[in-house]
């Protein structure tokens, strides 16, 4: 239908063309020998190091056998708040930009600066695709993308939770099972005793912590009630009883029980778990690709320690159109290309999980790694979930958060005194969406 659509779209603009050059006096003859369909590139624009860039360009080279429209792709390696600010200043700048991937963390500052381009025409005018996404993702991920007037700006198009992970030789070595979904902190204590050992001077810790990871470290805050903000995004909650339960909890983990190493800058906690260096760690679906590569093939999956709730956090993407883009009618119906489950279910293979739930289902299981991979996506049409704060200075939120987090877990800092300092900091920012 989409080919269809474009064709028809083309067939009017050479139609509008013809009759432009009419008008201007040009015969008949010369419109036949000279008119050419209109060469667009459209410049899409991506979050990260450009791992992806030959395959996503691969995939895109059907869309340009389809519509004759080339595509472009442009990756910038940046957390999504910064992504954000670069996009902004390009922009700004004047540089031709047409479609963007953008996630959760930046879609309020985006929205707030304007440059984004509704997509409602086009969901109406291309209904059959547009429900095929809707129809079949989460009405919590479409509403990511909604401004206060109800305008809809991308489809959904993937997301993650965050889980725990398991090296199941270290369970084995422990005499351990799998825990239950609804496991208790009781019992997450009980398994970080079982799972901390030394040998021969050698010790293998229990648990990595979130270091550095705003959207990992929230996940733990939702299961004992707690968040960085209210839902408005109006105040700051970090420093809550339940929340300063939690960093307490992380702080205890490294020096009073001596289940968690201490956190550092440059070592990967992923390898960490692979080689056995720790038993447990909390991410999302992106660590699969690292367990690909390295042919990892002893990991499982269960959901965080419950320590009030079993509550899941998400984070989701889709794809944006910018308003200053010279080809806008092309950079939606690429949006909307993208969006589908035929390109979807070849570029969203490991890291994250497709929006699509059928999808998102056919390609975790057919994958097969982690074990009890399915908790990825069972719940992914519930409510069952809680989005990751994302206010629209959500750069300033994390660099505060994160700053906090590495002075409990690094400097051994009151993490009462510290959350308190880092709520007011907070809350001095926060005041301006009020």
């Amino acid at each position: 239908m989409l080919k269809k659509f474009l064709a028809m779209a083309l067939t009017v603009l050479m139609t509008l063309t013809l009759a432009a050059c009419a008008g201007s006096g040009t015969s008949d003859s010369d419109n036949t020998d000279t008119t050419v369909k209109e060469d667009i590139t459209l410049t899409l624009l991506m979050c990260g190091d450009g791992t992806t860039k030959e395959s996503l360009d691969k995939l895109l080279e059907r869309y340009t056998e389809e519509t004759g429209v080339k595509v472009e792709t442009l990756f910038i390696a940046a957390t999504w708040g910064d992504y954000v600010t670069k996009v902004q200043t390009m922009v700004g700048g004047g540089e031709d930009l047409d479609a963007m991937i953008l996630a959760i963390e930046g879609v309020s500052k985006f929205l707030d600066m304007g440059i984004a381009e509704p997509i409602d025409d086009w969901i109406q005018e291309n209904q059959e695709l547009a429900n095929a996404v809707l129809d079949d993702t989460n009405p919590m991920h479409q509403e990511i993308f909604k401004d206060a007037e109800g305008n809809t700006y991308a489809l959904p198009f993937s997301y993650n939770n965050v889980v725990m992970h398991f090296n199941t030789q270290r369970l084995e070595e422990a005499g351990l099972e799998l825990p239950e979904e609804n496991w208790s902190k009781e019992e997450f204590l009980a398994y970080c005793e079982a799972l901390t050992t030394e040998e021969n001077g050698v010790k293998k810790y229990a648990v990595t912590l979130p270091y550095g990871e705003y959207f990992c470290l929230e996940a733990w805050l939702i299961n004992n009630n707690a968040a960085y903000m209210n839902e408005d995004f109006t105040e700051s909650t970090i420093n809550s009883p339940e929340s300063v339960e939690i960093f307490q909890l992380m702080q205890d983990l490294i020096y009073k029980y001596g289940y968690a190493p201490i956190p550092e800058q440059n070592v990967s906690a992923i390898e960490q778990l692979m080689n056995g260096q720790v038993a447990m760690g909390s991410w999302g679906r992106w660590p699969t690709a690292n367990y690909i590569a390295s042919d990892f093939t002893d990991v499982a999956v269960q959901y965080l320690p419950s320590f009030q709730t079993n509550q899941q956090i998400f984070g989701v993407d889709g794809i944006f159109v910018l308003k200053n883009s010279k080809n806008i009618e092309a950079a939606k119906d690429l949006a909307g290309w993208i969006s589908q489950k035929e390109f979807a279910s070849e570029y969203l293979t490991v890291g994250n999980i497709p929006c699509l739930n059928t999808l998102a289902k056919e390609k975790i299981d057919e994958l097969g790694l982690p074990q009890n991979a399915e908790i990825f996506y069972k719940d992914a049409l519930t409510t069952d979930f809680k989005a990751v704060s994302s206010p629209p200075q959500y750069a300033e939120m994390s660099n505060i958060v994160l700053t906090a987090l590495s002075d409990i877990l690094i400097n051994q800092a009151d993490v009462q005194a510290t959350l308190d300092d880092a709520a007011e900091q907070m809350n001095t920012i926060l005041s301006a969406n009020q």
